[in-house]
């Protein structure tokens, strides 16, 4: 490493260049790497520990599905009541902590849940196609000429 540091230029471009071959890595990664070290990886990740996922995933969307894929700023007022009446009929069955987390949960949070399963079963395409007998079917109120 010694005489990378003393070497001249066009040394340490060829140097950089090999060790760019040899390890696939992108130029400006491979020259960090050269000048501090590989950084050290605990193998923990950063940040917080997931709560949503696993049962309280499929649980969201078992009641999503249930009350007909309605948004989440519709479904999460009357969540409780519908938590309730699913159990009462014995479609659902959670656990006390699963049932918490479900009901703890922001509209948002259940919108980042439920994006996986809302692309499974997109909506379909409309078959209607423009044209003048649409036109003369449909009143439409308008104060300038009807163009295309």
């Amino acid at each position: 490493m010694q005489e990378a540091v003393k070497a001249k230029k066009a040394e340490k471009k060829q140097i950089l260049d090999e060790f760019i071959a040899a390890t696939g890595y992108h130029r400006k990664v491979a020259t960090q790497i050269l000048k501090h070290g590989r950084p050290r990886c605990s193998g923990k990740k950063h940040g917080l520990p997931k709560i949503y996922q696993g049962d309280v995933v499929v649980a969201l969307e078992q009641i999503w599905q249930v009350c007909g894929r309605i948004c989440s700023k519709r479904l999460q007022p009357f969540l409780p009541e519908m938590l309730k009446e699913l159990e009462r009929c014995g479609e659902l069955q959670l656990s006390a902590d699963t049932e918490e987390i479900v009901l703890q949960m922001s509209r948002s949070t259940m919108d980042r849940c439920l994006c996986p399963a809302r692309f499974e079963h997109p909506h379909g395409l409309s078959t209607t196609k423009p044209g003048s007998l649409l036109k003369k079917a449909i009143p439409v109120r308008t104060y300038t000429p009807w163009e295309e």
